[in-house]
Formats: structure tokens, sequence, C-alpha cells
């Protein structure tokens, strides 16, 4: 049976077009033989939608091994033995709101691991919540036609959640060079930072 809703959890799962998407896609097309990585949750449409737009489409669910770290109350540095790939393979790493469900010691970790992945110039696409509309549940941001983003509740993921402003997300992020922030309605904050 599904879920009754809750206040945070009423705009879900309403559609929104996202601007960051095509600018993030415009960007990476500046390389050849494109390749990204994309840190879930994982979801079938996305991967159809990056198949047909880059090289290389890696997948790493960073969200159901961070969600069974916690479970099996193992250390955080195990957790990051998940990503493993060779120094600046990737044009492009999406996060999605994965920093949202990171300590300060956690989030630290990931942005070195992303800035040694990437190669100069590379992208990182975040998304995050506002603090007023952080959903009582983990939802997958699904890609649909003409850069519009629906959500799919992920019922099995127990994650805490940690707001940061975005003054906090860019002080996180000081090895990259932010481009471009949006808020929408919705709640929903995009982010789009290079590596330089």
């Amino acid at each position: 049976a599904p879920l009754p809703n809750t206040p945070n959890d009423l705009f879900y799962p309403a559609e929104y077009s996202s601007m960051m998407l095509p600018m993030y896609l415009e960007n990476l097309k500046r390389s050849r033989e494109i390749q990204v990585l994309d840190m879930g949750p994982v979801c079938e449409e996305n991967i159809t939608f990056f198949a047909q737009q880059v090289k290389k489409h890696y997948v790493c669910d960073m969200f159901i091994r961070l969600d069974r770290n916690r479970r099996k109350k193992l250390k955080s540095a195990d957790l990051w033995n998940h990503l493993d790939y060779a120094q600046q393979r990737f044009d492009g790493i999406h996060l999605w709101d994965l920093v949202d469900h990171l300590n300060d010691s956690e989030a630290s970790k990931l942005m070195e691991l992303c800035h040694f992945m990437l190669r100069p110039m590379g992208m990182i696409m975040a998304y995050t919540f506002d603090e007023h509309s952080i959903p009582s549940f983990i939802y997958s941001f699904v890609i649909r036609d003409n850069d519009r983003i629906t959500f799919r509740p992920q019922h099995h993921l127990d994650l805490p959640w940690q707001y940061r402003t975005n003054r906090e997300l860019i002080l996180l992020l000081t090895t990259f060079r932010p481009i471009k922030s949006f808020l929408y309605r919705n709640g929903i904050r995009e982010f789009l930072f290079q590596r330089v």
C-alpha cells in the first residue's frame, strides 16, 4: 500500500523542467569520448537517457551502498572502496542528492574522490533539497523527455538528512568552480561545478 503523504511530500511526484541538465550536457560535449559516472539511486530511464548522450555511462549506486554500510555499522572508509576508478577518468559526475545524506567528513571525502576522478574542466551535476522541502524518504530523480525530472520513491533506503545552505555547499566544493545554480518552486536546488 502507498505511504500516506506528509506535508513535505505533497509536491511529489510532481515533475519540473531542469535548466541544469541541458547546460551540463552542453558542457560535456566539449569532450570527444564522454565518460560519466552516475552515483544513483539508479533507474533504467536515466541509464537509457545517458547511453544516448555519452560514449560511456558508468553506474555506482552510492545510496544503496551507504544504506548497507549504515545498517551493518561499517566504517565510512569501507564506503569509498566502491569508487576505485582511475584518476581523471570522467568528464562528468552525477551526485543527485547524495550530499544531503553525508556527514561533513563523508562529504569532504566524496569531494576529494570526485576531484581525483574528474578530468580537468570536468563537471559535477548536484541536486539537493532546500531546508523547507526535505521529503520524509528518499527519491530517485528520473529523467524524462525534454529535460523533465520526475521522482520515484525508494522506500527500501533509510538514510539521515544533512541540510546545507548554498554557501556551505560551495565551501564543501572549494576545489571546484561554481558555474550555475537554480532553485525551483518545488524546493529542488540544482548546482553545476567544474574541476579546474
